[in-house]
């Protein structure tokens, strides 16, 4: 008689026991479904990010490195051209490149970084450094970061100098400055260059390998104010009568500060990274490096656009533009060493222009 109780219990049990065993097994195996699923399409998008961007770099005839980073990993990062064209051998990702005024950036975050630890203000005129700087007391270091100084631009004399020397021909080049309105000089960069090796008691490139360089894991970058050869640096070409020739790089050291700065695409978009995420500089110092000086949009070694940031250089042969969104979600560095693609700025538009399309 007790079975007859017992026996419709224990099927009760086991249909319940079965019922969650079912939901259980279907709850377990949807995230990792939908995880498949979700990374399958990541690497799809990869692929039609890497083909689609190689492709229209090639319809511009592109040399050099491109790298391109956005849904937190790069897609991009592929060699273009010849690195020698005589003996036709290819670029390299891991190439070298002169970056020209690109470096402005570097020197900006060095001040900021002497600010933010107390050692300098940004609004300290330029005769706290140099007492007989004309018209020192009213032009200060954020006029200098801005280009808003007043100073001309130093024609190169095409001679090896010391960056004190540079700062001392710069005053004599200009004997009444007047700060407030815009001029875009290497002038303003050579001269906090050297209040960088003023202020910190190191030279240039071991501050700057100190306290940007290696937070930002950058290990190809340095600087070359003697024009030494460097080991994989590729050759820029400039075009004459429709042929390429190798171009003349001129004394580095009268670029001081300006562009004697040589790295490659990772470098840069690691330093930009390390930018944003904070590595180098608090938020209220990048506040400062991104607030627009003046009408011309040049914030403090970068461009602010209505959407990004960049920074462009060229030197000799050299071409080079890096853009990164205001949300640090897309980051595009373009590095040429021909003269055969000189509208960098529009071809980085066409790029995120591509990435736009391919988000909708």
């Amino acid at each position: 008689m007790i079975y007859r109780y017992i026996l419709p219990i224990i099927g009760s049990v086991l249909t319940i026991v079965l019922v969650l065993v079912l939901l259980i097994s279907k709850l377990g195996s949807s995230p990792n479904s939908s995880t498949s699923k979700s990374s399958t399409t990541k690497q799809q998008l990869a692929k039609v990010d890497n083909k689609g961007l190689s492709d229209l770099l090639k319809s511009e005839k592109f040399s050099g490195v491109a790298l391109v980073y956005r849904r937190d990993k790069i897609v991009l990062n592929q060699a273009y051209g010849y690195a020698d064209q005589k003996e036709k051998q290819d670029n390299q990702i891991s190439d070298r490149y002169y970056i020209g005024s690109a470096q402005k950036s570097v020197i900006a975050t060095a001040v900021l970084q002497l600010e933010q630890h107390g050692k300098l203000k940004v609004d300290q005129p330029v005769s706290h450094y140099f007492s007989d700087f004309p018209n020192g007391a009213n032009i200060t270091l954020k006029n200098l970061l801005n280009h808003t100084s007043g100073l001309n631009e130093l024609k190169e004399n095409g001679k090896s100098v010391t960056p004190k020397e540079l700062v001392h021909q710069i005053m004599d080049a200009n004997p009444n400055p007047e700060p407030g309105s815009w001029r875009y000089s290497d002038s303003n960069y050579a001269i906090l260059a050297y209040i960088v090796e003023m202020v910190s008691k190191q030279n240039l490139a071991d501050y700057v390998q100190k306290n940007i360089f290696n937070p930002s894991g950058m290990v190809d970058s340095g600087f070359n104010p003697s024009n030494k050869k460097i080991n994989h640096l590729t050759t820029s070409y400039r075009t004459k009568d429709g042929n390429l020739n190798p171009a003349r790089i001129p004394y580095l050291s009268e670029l001081f500060g300006a562009g004697d700065m040589y790295t490659n695409a990772v470098d840069v978009y690691r330093f930009d990274k390390a930018l944003m995420q904070g590595d180098l500089l608090n938020e209220q110092e990048r506040a400062k490096m991104f607030d627009p000086g003046s009408r011309s949009t040049y914030g403090m070694g970068f461009y602010v656009n209505p959407s990004s940031y960049s920074s462009h250089g060229i030197l000799g042969g050299f071409n080079t533009i890096n853009t990164f969104t205001h949300t640090g979600k897309t980051y595009i560095v373009l590095i040429t060493n021909t003269d055969q693609v000189s509208a960098l700025g529009k071809l980085s538009d066409k790029i995120y222009q591509y990435l736009s399309q391919q988000e909708s």
